[in-house]
């Protein structure tokens, strides 16, 4: 009992320790809670210092090659890649995976089987989207607050409440037709205060 205690308490450790390892996305550094915060194409970005915020933002994606080619972890996803549905970090039962300097959560062990067998698929962020929500024709005013998200013909289309998924995943191009106003390349944009604590991209 001892030592079975003692081996759920490592992993436990194990996970909390690289659950918080993000980096600043300019300077590499670990972040720090109450700096500014960022979305950017359904990832949040937090930072170590102010000023990084504002030099990320003018290129996201040169910040983006530069994790990859680093190795280190600087956004945190949104939303399950597998299930497309809004994740909060807390309630991630199947764990996480870092790829390609994000770190994507999922809502079950099996959501994250399917992702690592095919991380190139499920991690790509699209070249473009629409926040607007082409089922209840209501705008998406951030990532966060979006109930999840589908995909179609390379365009990414973000949801205002669950159940719009289904008709949107039934007849995508009728939904994307409604939408097309709407679709235009992901673009940086500040995260709303409230919604700061649920990106699990804080250092603990």
């Amino acid at each position: 009992m001892i030592f079975t205690t003692l081996i759920a308490t490592t992993a436990m450790s194990f996970v909390t320790q690289q659950a918080s390892a993000i980096s600043c996305p300019i300077t590499g550094e670990p972040i720090v809670k109450g700096m500014k915060v960022t979305e950017y194409n359904g990832v949040r970005f937090t930072y170590c210092c102010a000023g990084c915020d504002t030099q990320f933002e003018k290129d996201p994606k040169v910040a983006l090659d530069k994790a990859v080619k680093s190795g280190k972890t600087i956004g945190v996803f949104l939303f399950d890649p597998i299930s497309m549905k809004r994740l909060e970090a807390d309630k991630a039962k199947g764990g996480f995976t870092d790829y390609k300097g994000l770190r994507f959560y999922f809502e079950s062990e099996a959501d994250k089987n399917t992702f690592d067998k095919e991380p190139a698929k499920f991690g790509v962020l699209p070249k473009k989207e629409a926040l607007y929500c082409p089922v209840s024709k209501e705008v998406v005013t951030s990532y966060a607050k979006a109930s999840g998200y589908g995909d179609f013909n390379g365009t990414r289309y973000y949801f205002c409440c669950g159940g719009c998924e289904g008709p949107f995943g039934k007849e995508p191009a009728k939904f994307a037709d409604v939408a097309k106003g709407y679709v235009k390349a992901p673009a940086p944009m500040a995260a709303e205060k409230a919604d700061h604590k649920s990106g699990g991209g804080d250092n603990k």
